[in-house]
């Protein structure tokens, strides 16, 4: 059964690796040996998410209200998170001289930047860091189209135009874009020396696993953006009375 799952979730995760290569039998075994690698950190994620809902209950809600402001989908932005942080609030990058912290792993310039420190940050609830999340993606309000969007002005603090298959890192030959590549070479799947936008949205799915719900036909009189209500629940279960609405790929 686990297999099968693996299989199911390569096929849902498949459009984001798609380009790197044209044959679809390979491309969905590279993405369940990325799905293999990625289990633990997937359910060390879910298991601080639990832990957040448990301590914050407003922490969805308050999501999907800095989502809906960005003008993008929350469960991207638990995605990313998830990838950089594990959902755990007062995470820091343990790599020398590293600063990085908390779910979205500010460095110390961004946070001084918004007023903070990143020392201050892991002492913040995640509904306090929500906010400076949200500080942060202002500037790029309406370009969020896309997982790889949202990761990409995380990761670059850019968003470059194109599809799954532009190249993100590095962006040219300098010895900086060569240090940004090596930091972050795990990304690359397919170790062609670059990392695309594709690769980015792939990581972070992998790791959290959530999915937006695909909008329902639009009715007169009624956007079509998925409400609160209309999120999909966990595909193999379903949500207790009272239980918030997920969208875990299990």
């Amino acid at each position: 059964m686990t297999g099968l799952r693996s299989i199911g979730l390569a096929l849902a995760l498949l459009p984001a690796i798609a380009p790197v290569t044209c044959a679809q039998d390979k491309n969905v075994e590279r993405v369940v040996r990325i799905i293999a690698r990625s289990e633990p950190k997937h359910l060390r994620s879910r298991n601080n998410l639990a832990k957040i809902l448990r301590n914050q209950p407003n922490f969805w809600i308050e999501l999907q209200r800095v989502a809906e402001r960005l003008k993008t989908q929350p469960e991207w932005l638990l995605n990313v998170m998830a990838c950089e942080s594990l959902l755990n609030p007062s995470a820091r990058n343990s790599l020398p001289g590293q600063t990085a912290s908390g779910l979205l792993q500010f460095i110390e310039a961004t946070a001084r930047s918004m007023g903070t420190t990143t020392e201050a940050i892991r002492r913040m609830n995640p509904v306090e860091q929500l906010r400076l999340v949200e500080r942060y993606l202002t500037p790029f309000c309406g370009c969020l189209n896309s997982l790889a969007d949202v990761y990409m002005a995380v990761f670059r603090g850019f968003i470059v135009e194109g599809g799954d298959a532009s190249v993100v890192v590095p962006l040219d030959n300098s010895n900086r874009e060569q240090r940004i590549y090596l930091l972050n070479k795990w990304f690359d799947f397919n170790s062609d020396s670059k990392i695309t936008k594709g690769e980015l949205a792939l990581a972070a799915l992998a790791v959290g696993r959530f999915q937006p719900r695909a909008p329902t036909a639009k009715r007169r009189g009624r956007s079509s953006t998925p409400t609160r209500s209309e999120t999909s629940v966990a595909l193999d279960r379903k949500p207790e009375p009272g239980q918030t609405r997920s969208i875990f790929i299990r």
